[in-house]
């Protein structure tokens, strides 16, 4: 049986040796190992960036053609000092298999990243992190990953012009990683840069996949931009099609679908829907083990408003 395969990311290789040599040996196993799934374009291969480039590939064939792919790109990371390359093995919208393909050689600059990475992710090791990453920037300035990261601890730690200026780079070196316009959107919300915001989530959903967490998430929070925005329409559409989702308990998802029917409510509310925002407040109510307690009674708050207002004689409302 066919199945789909998604494949997309991008791999730097940092120098004309390195990326020569990789060439060379994709060319001895395409020609000896896998003549029949050669499915790079010539144009991946950018000898002016040292880089292969994958915009987003789709292919449908058998799972041997997908473990030969993945096998293909896995032995040419190990040349490669920075980038990443994700593919997914669907069936009937379902994800099979999903792959990260990241360098992963002894090389200085690969070996900081990956310390600086795991450092990121810590609570308390924030400064480590930021050594660790800008060390890896100062080896080889077209990092994009390591941009990322570094902006996401900036955020993290409330630098946000710092933040914005490390999203920027990443974009300006790799402009198909989702999470750098999801995180840039975040900084400018938190500089109450709405319009910026909502320019970056829709191009989060755009550089990712539907099957992509990241994806629903971007909708939920340009849902939220739009709300503070009064864009009552437009926040009720994305809200809308987040809720019609459904997340496994292993999504991140999966815990804001409570907020999530609150602020579809919200904007129903704004859009004289009553019926429909009460509809969606009674399916907030049903969810339970989510959100905190203020989140709760603002929820019952809302429904006894739109209870009374509903009570009302026509004339009066």
């Amino acid at each position: 049986m066919d199945l789909k395969s998604i494949i997309q990311g991008r791999l730097d290789y940092g120098s004309e040796k390195s990326f020569v040599q990789m060439l060379k040996m994709y060319q001895h196993r395409i020609d000896n190992f896998y003549k029949g799934d050669i499915f790079l374009k010539e144009d991946a291969f950018d000898a002016t960036t040292f880089t292969i480039n994958i915009p987003r590939l789709i292919t449908m064939g058998v799972e041997r053609s997908w473990t030969n792919v993945i096998t293909l790109l896995e032995y040419l990371a190990q040349y490669a000092i920075s980038g990443s390359i994700s593919a997914w093995l669907v069936q009937d919208g379902k994800i099979l298999q999903y792959v990260v393909i990241e360098p992963k050689g002894d090389k200085a600059v690969v070996q900081n990243f990956i310390k600086g990475q795991k450092l990121s992710s810590q609570a308390g090791k924030e400064k480590e992190a930021l050594k660790a990453l800008t060390q890896v920037i100062d080896q080889h300035d077209s990092h994009a990953q390591a941009y990322e990261r570094r902006g996401y601890v900036n955020y993290a730690l409330g630098k946000m012009s710092e933040a914005l200026y490390d999203f920027s780079k990443c974009i300006s070196y790799d402009a198909s990683i989702p999470s750098a316009y999801y995180c840039r959107a975040k900084v400018y919300i938190n500089t109450k840069n709405y319009e910026a915001a909502i320019a970056d989530l829709d191009l989060t959903t755009q550089k990712a996949i539907a099957l992509q967490p990241i994806y629903w998430k971007a909708r939920l929070l340009k849902g939220q931009c739009h709300l503070l925005k009064q864009e009552y329409a437009e926040a009720a559409r994305e809200f809308k099609l987040f809720t019609s989702r459904t997340f496994g308990k292993d999504d991140s998802n999966f815990g804001e679908r409570k907020q999530a029917y609150y602020d579809l409510a919200q904007s129903l509310t704004a859009l004289k829907e009553v019926n429909k925002a009460l509809e969606a407040l009674e399916t907030a109510q049903k969810i339970t083990g989510q959100g905190d307690k203020s989140l709760q009674e603002n929820i019952v708050a809302l429904q006894r408003q739109l209870k009374e207002k509903a009570r009302q004689p026509a004339s009066a409302k």
